[in-house]
């Protein structure tokens, strides 16, 4: 996403924040597609993915009064679907693990080579809908997603 158009979503979250509905919809028209676009490529399944992208964009806006206005809105937005996007992973191996796992068996602290095909997945999926954004917002994102793999 080019610079202006990221720079009109802020400028959309900012209205939004501060009361201004009839921000919005072409709020809701500028992030939703990248949110799907993320999530679609983070997730397998295509259900999933849409479910997760509606919980975070419901995230993005009930938490609209929270968002920082030093920050980009889309970096803001793509945090939060990462970390739904993390718990629904999360959940999912937490299935798996009680439908085949015997409880108390010992697990081995390195991540299997599943689990570093997902972290690798995402990571992908972070850069493809990331693109250009600043320096200081791509460390943030990889901050978040680092933190949420190491969970």
């Amino acid at each position: 996403m080019e610079a202006e158009r990221r720079r009109e979503l802020t400028a959309l979250m900012i209205r939004f924040a501060d009361g201004d509905r009839s921000a919005f919809e072409r709020l809701f028209d500028g992030l939703w597609p990248v949110l799907l676009a993320f999530t679609t490529r983070a997730l397998p399944s295509r259900a999933d993915a849409e479910d997760t992208a509606q919980q975070a964009i419901l995230k993005v806006f009930s938490r609209s009064v929270d968002f920082d206005r030093e920050r980009d809105a889309l970096s803001w937005a793509l945090t939060i679907t990462a970390y739904e996007v993390m718990t629904v992973r999360k959940q999912r191996q937490r299935r798996r693990e009680a439908d085949g796992v015997e409880l108390g068996s010992v697990q081995d602290p390195a991540p299997t080579q599943e689990e570093q095909l997902v972290a690798d997945d995402l990571r992908a999926a972070l850069r493809a809908v990331v693109g250009e954004l600043p320096a200081r917002d791509q460390a943030a994102l990889a901050l978040s997603t680092r933190h949420l793999m190491s969970r």
